[in-house]
């Protein structure tokens, strides 16, 4: 399948309803994340497009990450992210919260070896979850997608989430991912997936939601960014959960 042309189609669409509505048509460009080679392009250190779409459509296990927005002045295209510090070098990591503890989600709920999940001392490895997130099947979309360097309150969210609404269940139809992770937003994404993607979902503990008949687990999870818990209680507390659901649906994932 042709995920990025697929991506680039929506994204003209989404444009378009933009302007329909009188809204900003400058569009966050997302999706499938580019797994080629690492460069510098004068801003940040971004990935190039390579053979992602293979290795997606080979992958037994599929991690889609739903956020609310892109804070920033201006729309990029974050499929090519990387979440290092802008730097010549390529060798830096980044200081901030949200990548660190993206990664280190991402790779708890994908790394279930024997179906036993990882316990945090032996998951934050820094140099592991960096090469990880950079190589491993993922697919990362805003539900807003127009940026604004103010958040977007819960109020607003909904508000994009209603008007765009059939765009954005196409582009999550797209991916057919097995665990859509969830940060941020209290659970309006959850919800929004619930009413208008996957209607059989339901709760299976405070962080996982399932699908059993699309065989398709949703977490909710903190934003990135929050900073109430520590790293690792946020880690352990989705981790268990994780697990739970795990002992007690042994076919997930699914076979294709």
């Amino acid at each position: 399948m042709k995920y990025h042309k697929k991506e680039e189609q929506l994204f003209t669409r989404w444009a378009e309803r933009a302007r329909k509505l009188h809204e900003s048509d400058e569009i966050t460009k997302d999706g499938l994340l580019y797994r080629g080679d690492m460069w510098f392009d004068g801003f940040n250190q971004v990935c190039k497009p390579a053979d992602e779409e293979l290795q997606w459509a080979d992958a037994s296990l599929r991690l889609l990450v739903m956020t609310k927005e892109l804070n920033e002045d201006d729309g990029w295209d974050i499929r090519g992210e990387s979440g290092r510090v802008p730097s010549p070098r390529l060798t830096c990591r980044t200081a901030q919260r949200f990548f660190p503890n993206l990664e280190l989600w991402v790779y708890g709920l994908m790394n279930i070896p024997d179906r036993k999940v990882m316990a945090y001392s032996k998951a934050d490895n820094q140099t592991r979850l960096q090469g990880f997130y950079e190589n491993a099947p993922i697919a990362r979309i805003n539900c807003k997608k127009q940026p604004d360097i103010k958040a977007a309150s819960n109020m607003v969210m909904q508000k994009y989430l209603r008007d765009y609404a059939d765009l954005l269940k196409e582009q999550i139809e797209l991916y057919d991912a097995d665990i859509i992770l969830c940060v941020g937003g209290q659970g309006v994404m959850v919800r929004f997936l619930a009413e208008h993607v996957y209607t059989d979902l339901e709760q299976y503990n405070d962080h996982i939601w399932f699908s059993p008949a699309a065989g398709v687990v949703a977490v909710k999870q903190y934003h990135p960014n929050y900073n109430v818990y520590s790293r690792q209680e946020m880690y352990t507390a989705l981790i268990k959960d994780y697990q739970s659901f795990l002992k007690a649906h042994p076919d997930f994932p699914r076979q294709r």
